[in-house]
């Protein structure tokens, strides 16, 4: 079972219920597309129990190209795009987590009627000639597979729109055996994570957030 949190993506509550959890888009840090344990792994477990013992997201939520922020500007136009095309209704969801909250995904849309999402993308000219060539590549396997498990979709829609090329639609379906490869890796990854984060509290005092002061300047810079 997964548990749909209705919320804006990028809201002070959206940075909140993600807090100290691994999430699809960082799914690579814990297995490979090839199915092997990455090496990042540690290294992303320091920083999620870094956000669980001060109480705050360790994103980077200050920096990104220019075209990384028309992408996001443009990500409506691209979804009414989709919509449009191939005759659905699209909702928008804030962060999908499995029934226990241990970790989660943030699809860009769901299909009303249908257990499937879309993974949207207005990304630089150049980008979309890449997708257009040769796909979106490897390194979204882990985490469009790691959307199906989270929420148990039948498949993903990625769907890349540029205004002045033609668009990109693929569609993933259920990888099953990696599927369950990650399922096993990534229960092993949170068991590990609540323990080192035990050890590390053992360790001394910390410092939480202040939540209401953070809460401020996050609700500031997303209305930039």
């Amino acid at each position: 079972m997964s548990i749909i949190h209705r919320m804006q993506q990028g809201s002070p509550e959206w940075y909140q219920v993600r807090l100290g959890i691994p999430t699809a888009s960082e799914f690579h840090r814990i297995l490979t597309p090839g199915g092997q344990p990455s090496k990042q792994a540690r290294p992303y477990m320091y920083r999620l129990i870094a956000e669980r013992v001060l109480g705050e997201s360790m994103d980077d939520r200050f920096t990104g190209t220019e075209w990384m922020h028309r992408g996001k500007r443009e990500e409506p136009n691209a979804a009414a795009q989709f919509a449009f095309t191939n005759d659905m209704v699209l909702e928008e969801v804030g962060f999908v987590t499995t029934n226990d909250g241990r970790m989660g995904c943030s699809p860009d849309r769901l299909i009303s009627g249908r257990n499937e999402i879309v993974e949207v993308k207005a990304p630089a000219p150049w980008t979309q000639v890449g997708y257009l060539l040769d796909g979106p590549g490897d390194q979204y396997k882990a985490q469009v597979q790691g959307q199906l498990l989270i929420g148990e979709y039948e498949c993903v829609h990625f769907y890349a729109w540029h205004p002045r090329m033609p668009p990109v639609h693929i569609v993933t379906l259920r990888d099953e055996p990696y599927l369950k490869l990650l399922d096993r890796h990534l229960q092993e990854f949170v068991d590990q994570l609540d323990e080192e984060e035990e050890r590390c509290r053992r360790l001394g005092p910390f410092a939480m957030a202040n939540i209401a002061s953070q809460a401020a300047a996050e609700e500031v810079w997303g209305n930039d």
